[in-house]
């Protein structure tokens, strides 16, 4: 092989692994691994009550490491705001099967992530709170639960 032919395949080896890093550095994945955000129970959020997804997704105002895979509010049975409530997302019924992640409600009543879950088989979301247990018997696909717990496709989610 003369020096062209295998100066042609170093520079096409080089380039590829060269688009694959430049790729891979790029992926959005890797933004939100290097730069978890979730809510504290010590910290206050805004907008409780709404969707969090209106913003916080990849095409909204909040893209980038403020995109909420799951985000929602909790409420106590007198409608204000909870702090300091789990929800738990699991991949079985009942808290069966694995624990997917567990976030904590914030001084707002408002809990979020921006870490990545697959959703794909859905996963069943349990509201934990001192002693109470809250489940819900159907799978979500997605992690927006304000869009329907608004109180009127379905209620508020609200435990004691």
């Amino acid at each position: 092989m003369d020096f062209r032919n295998k100066y042609k395949i170093s520079a096409a080896i080089a380039i590829l692994f060269s688009s694959f890093f430049i790729i891979a550095s790029c992926s959005h994945y890797d933004e939100l691994e290097n730069s978890p955000e979730e809510s504290k129970a010590d910290e206050r959020s805004h907008n409780s009550g709404k969707n969090c997804a209106t913003c916080h997704n990849s095409n909204g105002n909040e893209a980038s490491s403020l995109w909420w895979t799951a985000a929602g509010t909790v409420y106590n049975s007198n409608a204000h705001y909870l702090n300091n409530v789990s929800m738990e997302l699991w991949d079985g019924k009942n808290r069966t099967g694995n624990l997917i992640k567990k976030i904590t409600s914030d001084k707002n009543g408002n809990f979020y992530t921006n870490q990545i879950m697959n959703f794909k088989s859905g996963l069943y979301p349990v509201l934990v709170y001192g002693n109470t247990v809250k489940k819900m018997q159907s799978t979500f696909n997605g992690g927006s639960c304000n869009s329907c717990h608004n109180g009127v496709q379905q209620s508020i989610l609200k435990i004691n």
